[in-house]
């Protein structure tokens, strides 16, 4: 058998559904949404390899139905969101001097950090909350006390 009849070989419905169940079951164990689009493409496909019996209008067909669902799952995705984010804390590991640079403990590495408020010192082990970003520096601001409970 050559090529040339490779593209006019009748294919069924049955390996396309076989494939499709195969990569839907597959996505049980690794949740990936391109897996999921080809084997609902492949499924999709399955139905219409009845009315279509050649093998490049099938492939055509599930080409086109595996990057549309590829791209419709992607936008299900949820993304995360920065205004709901909690608030990032470090702790101080050098003290903070007025106006000065300091070191704070961020996310599991050292940074050099410097308050917002330019009069403001901060102790070492003092939690503080990360305001920004400037290159290699964090823009921190100390937080308020924990209030006590048997006020």
């Amino acid at each position: 058998m050559n090529f040339p009849d490779l593209l006019t070989l009748p294919v069924g419905p049955t390996p396309w559904i076989v494939g499709g169940c195969c990569l839907l079951a597959f996505s049980l164990v690794l949740p990936n949404p391109p897996i999921v689009a080809l084997g609902l493409a492949s499924l999709v496909t399955a139905i219409a390899a009845v009315r279509l019996p050649t093998l490049p209008s099938q492939l055509l067909i599930c080409s086109i139905l595996a990057a549309v669902f590829t791209l419709v799952m992607r936008g299900l995705l949820p993304q995360e969101s920065k205004e709901l984010a909690a608030a990032p804390t470090a702790r101080v590991c050098d003290a903070i001097a007025p106006g000065e640079l300091g070191r704070v403990h961020y996310e599991g590495a050292i940074w050099h950090a410097r308050c917002q408020i330019s009069d403001v010192a901060i102790a070492p082990q003092t939690q503080v909350r990360v305001i920004e970003r400037q290159g290699n520096t964090l823009i921190v601001l100390p937080m308020p006390p924990a209030r006590s409970t048997t006020d």
